[in-house]
């Protein structure tokens, strides 16, 4: 349950061997592999800015798979193609799979070209269409030596037939019109090239729209029946070629995949290798493994007999990257640090003390016994149907939808107030302990009572992991002086707070529970904590006038007295939250079975508003409960004892998305 210890190391290996030896890493060890890069030279390595053509093919022809196959669906019904070691390499050298997934690209691309030029013949014959009626030769229309022969149609609804043969009466223009669609008037009109101006401007005035057949010959009819043979034709090329694609994906669809992740997995180990320190016969590169993976790395140097590995010391201000290593029960509550920032390589791991608040404290922001057993059910499924769920959030959803029933069995809250609707009031109240908080003021004292006990032992805890921690660590003066007289000096202010009739009259006790004689022991303790927290909260201050000063102030104002009990009381939220949600349950109950005695209906009536309304108020009380939940530990907690801040571990790894590889 703490930071992995790690160990640096520099491999030297000789350019003939490089490129196994970290293929190797890539595959079995379990270590962080970063270029070397001499500090004492002048020499800036720039990362490759060129782009992987093989790769974007192969990503292309994936997609192309997907399209037509859906590899997507087929990967989540199948799961991924699992390959032996050795098939891999051997696909890996076949660089003619590169050659078939360019075909399949191409012949998309001719399919995709295809599709365009159709689109675009549909249009043309669309345009066609409108023509149809005229059965005349195409290149008998359009402006010729003497004479412009045109066709075209108005709009009959924003001029008058009439009116438009009108305007040609005086006209040397033979017009006729040759076709009537109900909206539009069709007409051929003949006049001669030197009356082209004075017929264009009452054309245009008229908004008569002349037809367009640019590049065509013989009748409308004739290029309509063309245009569909064309399409026909391509059609059939579409076909062909579809079942070309088909027959390659089929044959070859597991090779070009085990051939992307293999290169993608060379990029990777492309650019450390490009980037890296190199002379002329040897490369460098600087690694991060674990101290009990010391030896088994060393075998490497038997198998590949022209590299060596030496440990070296991190460089001047160089932290080690972070692993955290917790137990199975524990490991799902790192989602939780990582939210936060992991923590720096000489900190304490936050990770097992958030398991021991940060479920119960989820559970009481929702305070539904039924709403919990939901969230257990819900998240064995989703262990069962995704297994990978079981190290991380579905096992958090786990602790937190246990601890929201036993909240809630204690606190009466069974979908609200149902129990009292159906006769079962009874024996709900038997199980709640800590009282019905909605209904009863002792209830609700209960939860306020739990609330703040919660804040003050979750505060507390985290000021005493700061003391242990640097306790252990030997940095005796942050221990002691950031850390004991702290715990001595609000502890102390608490206990003295019990002792008084304040705390009773806030009904946070039923009477003091610190006896009056052990009060002037707890003031002496709290007077001389006081005193070591000004004297040396500051104490790399060289001035001691500054010291005294910022000491009275941290005591006191800043994150003294008045800070603390600002984050206590933050812990009420705790019962807002768990009000809220019972609070919206018991109106759900009540409006739910104020409409249960509507004739015929009142029943389903009732059913319907009780599972959507709970569904409605769950979904809404889970986010809420898990944002304070973080908040609560991050704001109120973490501050007491954590900085975090640290870089993780990346391992230098075979990561596939669609194949498993497994030894032979």
């Amino acid at each position: 349950m703490s930071v992995s210890k790690l160990k640096k190391l520099l491999l030297v290996t000789y350019k003939t061997c490089e490129k196994d030896v970290l293929d190797e890493l890539k595959a079995n060890f379990y270590v962080d592999v970063m270029p070397f890069i001499l500090k004492d030279e002048n020499r800036v390595v720039e990362k490759l800015k060129r782009s992987n053509e093989n790769i974007k093919i192969l990503e292309k022809t994936l997609e192309i798979i997907d399209k037509y196959k859906g590899i997507v669906k087929y990967f989540e019904k199948q799961g991924k193609i699992v390959v032996k070691r050795s098939e891999f390499k051997s696909i890996s050298k076949r660089t003619e799979i590169l050659d078939k997934a360019r075909e399949i690209v191409e012949s998309d691309l001719r399919i995709e070209d295809l599709n365009n030029r159709i689109k675009s013949l549909r249009g043309e014959i669309n345009h066609l269409s409108l023509w149809s009626f005229y059965d005349g030769k195409i290149e008998d229309l359009g402006q010729f030596q003497n004479y412009t022969v045109l066709l075209g149609k108005i709009n009959i609804k924003n001029i008058n037939r009439d009116d438009f043969l009108e305007k040609f009466k005086d006209k040397n223009v033979s017009l006729q019109e040759v076709y009537d669609s109900g909206d539009f008037s069709y007409y051929i009109l003949c006049f001669l090239n030197s009356d082209k101006d004075d017929v264009e401007e009452i054309l245009i005035k008229s908004a008569f729209e002349s037809a367009s057949f640019e590049n065509l010959t013989g009748s409308v009819e004739e290029n309509i029946l063309l245009k569909r043979e064309s399409i026909k034709y391509q059609e059939e090329e579409i076909k062909k070629i579809y079942e070309k694609i088909k027959i390659f994906i089929e044959k070859y669809q597991k090779d070009i995949t085990i051939f992307y992740e293999y290169s993608l997995q060379q990029e990777e180990i492309l650019e450390t290798f490009e980037n890296s320190y190199k002379t002329e016969k040897t490369s460098f590169y600087s690694l991060w493994i674990k101290n009990e993976d010391l030896k088994q790395i060393k075998t490497m140097e038997e198998k590949f007999r022209y590299i060596t590995f030496f440990e070296i010391e991190p460089d001047e201000g160089e932290e080690p990257p972070i692993i955290l290593e917790n137990k199975k029960l524990i490991k799902p509550f790192e989602i939780v640090t990582s939210m936060f920032g992991l923590p720096r390589y000489y900190e304490i791991d936050p990770t097992p003390f958030i398991f021991v608040f940060f479920g119960l404290f989820f559970g009481l922001c929702i305070t539904d016994a039924l709403y919990g057993l939901i969230l257990v059910i819900l998240t064995i499924i989703i262990m069962i149907k995704i297994p990978k769920s079981r190290e991380g959030f579905g096992l958090l959803l786990f602790y937190g939808g246990f601890w929201t029933f036993v909240m809630g069995a204690l606190f009466s809250g069974w979908f609200g107030d149902l129990p009292n609707y159906i006769n079962l009031g009874k024996y709900s109240s038997k199980i709640a302990l800590l009282g019905d908080p909605v209904n009863t003021f002792e209830g609700a004292m209960n939860f306020f009572r739990l609330s703040l006990l919660l804040g003050t032992l979750h505060i507390f805890f985290g000021l005493s992991i700061k003391f242990f921690d640097n306790l252990f660590r030997k940095d005796y003066q942050t221990a002691f002086f950031d850390g004991f007289f702290w715990i001595t000096y609000i502890g102390s202010m608490v206990l003295l707070f019990l002792g008084t009739e304040m705390a009773v009259s806030m009904n946070i006790l039923s009477k003091p529970i610190v006896p009056a004689s052990f009060t002037k022991i707890l003031l002496f303790v709290f007077m001389i904590s006081a005193f070591m927290i000004i004297l040396f909260s500051n104490r790399h201050e060289k001035s001691w006038i500054m010291r005294i000063f910022m000491g009275i102030l941290n005591a006191t104002i800043v994150g003294g007295i008045s800070s603390y009990v600002g984050d206590i009381l933050s812990y009420i939220r705790l019962m807002a939250l768990g009000l809220t949600s019972a609070g919206i349950a018991v109106a759900i109950n009540k409006i739910a079975f104020s409409i249960s005695g509507v004739k015929i209906l009142g029943p389903i009536l009732t059913v319907v508003v009780l599972i959507f309304g709970h569904i409605f108020n769950l979904a809404i009380n889970l986010l809420g409960g898990f944002v304070h939940t973080l908040r609560l530990h991050f704001v109120e907690f973490f501050n007491k004892f954590y900085i975090g801040g640290g870089v993780g571990f990346k391992v230098f790894k075979e990561e596939y998305k669609y194949i498993t590889v497994i030894e032979d």
